[in-house]
């Protein structure tokens, strides 16, 4: 019963925000950009999406991420969170 309510809550933090697909930048690092599907959303919420997108992206390589920024895409209160996370995989 407890691993049905984690995952269900999961679930729903989950279709709070959107990730793009990673990509590579002319730098040599990979980015993604995690985005808040409703203004409530809070930016912690968006990065740390993001921040553990990178890190299951690189575990399904057999590699660890190291993340080299995180910028932001958005302005508090105006537009919903917007997140770009930069991360390399070693």
């Amino acid at each position: 019963m407890k691993r049905s309510a984690v995952l269900a809550s999961i679930s729903l933090l989950s279709a709070c925000t959107a990730v793009s697909q990673v990509d590579s930048r002319q730098d040599g690092h990979l980015t993604l950009t995690t985005r808040a599907r409703w203004s409530v959303t809070s930016w912690t919420h968006v990065k740390n999406v993001g921040v553990k997108r990178a890190a299951s992206y690189c575990e399904a390589k057999h590699a660890q991420s190291h993340i080299v920024a995180v910028h932001t895409e958005s302005i508090w209160g105006v537009t919903n969170e917007a997140v770009e996370v930069v991360f390399d995989c070693y």
